[in-house]
């Protein structure tokens, strides 16, 4: 009878699914019930499985954050059948024997090595592997661009031809002896993807002051997104977009909607970046932006997520603190004893596109239903 009804379903093109509903106005909670520790990461679809990856935060509370910025955050994975029922899976650096930070944890998998690829941040890069998608093993626990300094950010792209690329965000000395603050550029990987070639693709993106840019394809058309720095603020970092017919460019900034964070489609550029003149208060989320990720759908096409962390929105933070990063000189409004880190909330937000290929602007979603392969 089950191969009956698969051959039917196979000759009528019947095809099963769930649709689930995602929420971005509550915290998220895992089979347990216990708060999801995983923030500004990413979301990888294999075989059947949504992993999980994001920044863990523990105990850590506003009274003794940020004095753990030594050895907080750390990194979490998660397991679930259908991106809504979440199984805490562990530390997702199996062999790291130090307790320094890690950031912005980037996954990928690889056909050609067939093993998932792990990218991170801790003031430079960190590179890890894993055949399972829970337990990775350090490759390199530091490396950086050609550039040195500082490399923020781990825009993690693998290209159609295998070739890997990184995005990240440079604050440092140039070849003209000057210096920059937070501009992102893109270089090539090594074959096997776990080290930078050092080779350079794009130069410099014409905005400072910002940070956590992502690379994606879609068709025929590359992305890469920033938006402007903001230290576990309250007021969050807009969503620049700008696209190129080849990963070499040219790169062309959205000329309309060019922040498509800002509530406001005909305002200016709302994050923020250099001075930061602009009003935050015109952005659709407060948070700072990390991404993409790819989940399938049912009907054959593919969903992209932009996944953002929304600093202090979690239960018993002081309203009076803007940011964990020092708070104007004002830090001890922060260290509020019952805000626990890991309660923020995060924002998932699904991309839409024109026809042109542009990114459409972003709308509060409290909500929103996906239908997935079942």
């Amino acid at each position: 009878m089950n191969r009956f009804l698969s051959l039917l379903a196979v000759l009528t093109g019947i095809t099963h699914s769930k649709i689930v509903t995602i929420h971005n106005d509550a915290p998220r909670f895992d089979v347990n019930g216990d708060y999801i520790d995983a923030h500004d990461g990413c979301i990888v679809a294999h075989n059947g499985v949504y992993y999980l990856y994001g920044e863990s935060y523990g105990n850590a509370t506003g009274a003794t954050f940020p004095g753990q910025w030594g050895n907080s955050p750390q990194l979490a994975v998660y397991t679930s059948p259908d991106l809504v029922s979440w199984t805490y899976r562990g530390a997702a650096l199996s062999n790291d024997t130090s307790d320094s930070t890690k950031w912005i944890p980037n996954v990928l998998w690889s056909e050609t090595s067939q093993r998932f690829i792990m990218w991170g941040g801790s003031g430079d890069w960190f590179v890890a592997t894993s055949f399972d998608g829970i337990a990775f093993n350090l490759v390199t626990a530091h490396t950086t661009s050609r550039l040195g300094g500082s490399t923020d950010g781990t825009g993690f792209f693998i290209d159609d031809d295998g070739q890997g690329y990184i995005a990240f965000s440079y604050t440092g000395t140039v070849n003209d002896g000057g210096s920059v603050n937070h501009v992102t550029s893109i270089e090539r990987l090594s074959p096997d993807l776990l080290s930078s070639s050092k080779v350079n693709v794009s130069d410099f993106f014409p905005d400072d002051y910002n940070e956590s840019p992502g690379l994606f394809k879609r068709g025929n058309l590359y992305y890469l997104t920033y938006g402007s720095c903001c230290c576990a603020c309250r007021g969050g970092g807009g969503v620049v977009v700008f696209t190129a017919p080849s990963i070499l460019g040219p790169w062309n900034r959205q000329k309309v909607n060019a922040d498509v964070n800002c509530a406001n489609a005909s305002a200016p550029i709302c994050g923020g970046f250099g001075e930061r003149t602009t009003n935050r208060d015109e952005l659709v989320y407060k948070a700072q932006w990390w991404g993409p990720s790819f989940i399938p759908l049912a009907n054959g096409t593919t969903q992209i997520i932009y996944t953002g962390r929304r600093w202090l929105s979690g239960w018993a933070n002081n309203p009076e603190c803007d940011d964990m990063c020092g708070n104007g000189g004002n830090p001890s409004v922060c260290t509020t004893p019952d805000y626990l880190l890991k309660s923020d909330l995060d924002v998932w937000h699904p991309l839409s596109f024109n026809e042109d290929g542009s990114i459409v602007p972003f709308t509060p979603l409290a909500s929103f239903q996906l239908e997935l392969p079942d």
